[in-house]
């Protein structure tokens, strides 16, 4: 696997962040490496010295009812991002990540995705400018989810298959 990431850059900016995040209400996790070198299964570890050849670091934050949200950088560019907000959930898109700099600005955005604006817990720990944007008020690139995006943006008819959003037809079939 190419390495594209610093991890060891990754892990301190999302220590940097994590100070605003808490005071802002999260529960920010310990940080976890994954050793390449380690024996299948390769376990999880949250001592950074016990870890030879890190080829992934993560973190899990939780949020007011019930909300989480779990990150992973891979040191290829990539991450596995998944989350639980309400009724909402799912993955977010997380390729071609190319910098520790460029991790910390997706990660602000996917903390605004899933937990909101927390009254500018990305502005406290150093991440995204607010402002106005077609969703309100919210860091630049960012989309609210759940009801607030339902009321932001116009329904559309949907292209995928009706597993996705039950009730709806593919745009193919009408």
């Amino acid at each position: 696997m190419d390495h594209v990431i610093d991890l060891d850059e990754a892990a301190a900016v999302l220590a940097r962040r994590s100070t605003g995040r808490r005071a802002a209400g999260l529960a920010v996790g310990r940080v976890t490496w994954r050793d390449a070198t380690a024996r299948w299964p390769q376990p999880l570890e949250t001592d950074r010295a016990l870890v030879h050849e890190p080829d992934s670091v993560g973190v899990r934050v939780l949020g007011p009812d019930g909300a989480e949200l779990s990150v992973v950088l891979f040191r290829g560019g990539w991450a596995d991002v998944d989350f639980l907000a309400g009724l909402d959930g799912g993955a977010l898109p997380a390729s071609g990540i190319a910098s520790a700099e460029d991790f910390a600005s997706r990660t602000d955005g996917w903390i605004t995705r899933v937990f909101g604006g927390l009254g500018g817990v990305e502005q406290r720990s150093g991440g995204l400018p607010y402002g106005p944007t077609p969703y309100g008020t919210a860091p630049y690139g960012t989309a609210p989810s759940g009801r607030a995006a339902r009321r932001a943006v116009s329904p559309s008819p949907c292209p995928c298959l009706p597993r996705h959003h039950p009730g709806s037809t593919p745009r193919a079939a009408r």
